[in-house]
Order: structure tokens, then sequence, then C-alpha cells
């Protein structure tokens, strides 16, 4: 499973289909999934993040000649090989059209259903889950991070920070004992990248605020890491 996989899996309601409250704009969700085909091809090693300058933007990296295997990455990778681009105009370029592909694969996979229903006067499509308890191995590594203080792996790690961009961690994991705005703390924290190290390091920040600034449409510069925020609301496991 890619990470982008498992973020469809995510922020899609299990019983409704519909993106949860915040993704609903088709645009915002492709640049989430832009942001974690990103962070894949980071942490495969292929790409990096190089500062040009005190007075440019940083821009990614192809870093490896062989492309990756899987065919989403190939074509992410190749777009990286035209020309060195900001994180932010890629999270756009490699994101765009990604998410019904996606969610189409995962139904492929028996994991999700394609449904269509007419809502006023438009046809909109959903996708409900096959059966809920396929998402729980990625909730589960996820809430043991963010609800119970585990160290992320490199892979837990990209899906919290990815979710703190578009404001969704505290929304999605949500627990009686764990007060939301600590979970919201903790996400921004993972967002940093300090489990990471190095390149990875340098290319998941990158990510975070490449998806951040595309989300909310402000002028968020790229360059410099070791910040990094999110944000959130509350609800999921």
């Amino acid at each position: 499973m890619l990470i982008a996989e498992d973020l469809v899996l995510l922020t899609l309601e299990d019983i409704t289909g519909q993106p949860v409250r915040g993704l609903g704009d088709m645009s915002k969700r492709n640049i989430l999934l832009g942001g974690a085909l990103l962070a894949e091809l980071a942490l495969a090693g292929v790409i990096e993040v190089r500062k040009q300058s005190f007075w440019q933007s940083s821009k990614v990296h192809q870093v490896a000649i062989g492309a990756p295997v899987d065919r989403r990455l190939q074509q992410a990778f190749s777009i990286i090989g035209e020309r060195p681009m900001t994180p932010r105009a890629l999270v756009s370029r490699i994101g765009s059209q990604k998410f019904d592909h996606l969610a189409g694969v995962l139904v492929g996979r028996g994991l999700l259903r394609r449904e269509q229903r007419r809502v006023f006067l438009t046809t909109k499509t959903f996708w409900p889950a096959v059966d809920p308890r396929s998402k729980m191995p990625v909730r589960q590594q996820v809430a043991s991070v963010l609800l119970h203080d585990a160290h992320p792996d490199h892979r837990t790690g990209t899906l919290i920070a990815l979710l703190s961009a578009v404001d969704q961690a505290h929304r999605l994991f949500v627990s009686p004992s764990v007060p939301p705005r600590q979970v919201k703390q903790r996400a921004k924290q993972i967002a940093r990248a300090d489990w990471a190290a190095g390149a990875v390091r340098d290319a998941i920040v990158a990510t975070h605020r490449g998806v951040e600034s595309g989300f909310s449409g402000g002028g968020f510069s790229d360059g410099g890491f070791g910040g990094g925020d999110g944000g959130g609301g509350g609800g999921g496991d």
C-alpha cells in the first residue's frame, strides 16, 4: 500500500463514503495525495530537497537514475526529472486527478465501493468502505503515536505530518483521555520530522509545508527547514 492509499482510506467516512469535513474540495484532496507521493519518493531515497540560495526557495531534485517500481511513483518521479520545482508546485502537479484514481484502485482491491448518487442537480461519487475493519491496522498505527506517544516509524510519521498539514490529525483521532489540543500539538511536533534524519527529514518537512501552503492558498515560503504547522478539530480513533 502506498502512503497515498492509506490517506484515501483515512479521509473517507466509513459508511457514507464521503470525504471527512474539511476535505470536501477535490483539489485539496489531490494536493494531499501529491504530498504523499512526494514523501514516498523521499523515503525511497530517490529525491532530495536542495536550498538554492538565501534568496531562492528550496527545490526538489532527483538523486537516483533508477525509477521506482510503482507506476504512480514513476509518474511523479519523471515529473521531478523534468526540472527542479518547489515542493508547493510539485504537490499540486503530481497530485492532479489522483484521488479518484487511487480510490478506484482500492475498489479493485475490495476495500471500497464506488457509489453514485444524485445530490440536488448533480451526480456525485462516494466511496464507502466494504468492511471498516480493513482500515484498522493503519488507524491503530497512527493512534499509537498520536494518542499513546509511541515513537513513529518513517511511514507513520509521514502520515501524521500530512494529516497535520491539512488540519485533520485531531479530527480523525480522538480519545476521551487525550484532549484534542494535545493531539493537535503532538501532530505538529511530528510534522517537524524530529524522528527522521538528514535528507529524509528535509524532504518530509518541505512536503508538509508544500501541502499546507497549497491547501490554505497562502503565500507560504518553501525555503528553510525546522518548522511545520498543521491544525485540526476532533473525531476518529
